[in-house]
């Protein structure tokens, strides 16, 4: 119990120290984190890494996290 009250005060006092944008990003990533054991969607993810070749491979839109982001949500 004790390591992980010292782990989470590090973790915290670092994120603290962060700028705005970055505290957002770590969020993000905690969320990511959270999500990434999810089957859903990890066959989501691998779907879309698919078709993002493809389309690569066609000369078209290759996609962005963020839009994969925004379509996943």
């Amino acid at each position: 119990m004790a390591l992980t009250s010292t782990l989470n005060e590090q973790i915290f006092d670092r994120v603290k120290a962060l700028p705005e944008k970055d505290k957002r990003e770590v969020l993000d990533f905690v969320e990511f984190l959270r999500i990434r054991e999810d089957r859903v969607f990890i066959e989501y993810v691998k779907m879309r890494t698919d078709r993002a070749k493809m389309a690569r491979q066609r000369g078209e839109h290759f996609t962005s996290l963020e839009e994969l982001q925004q379509e996943y949500a």
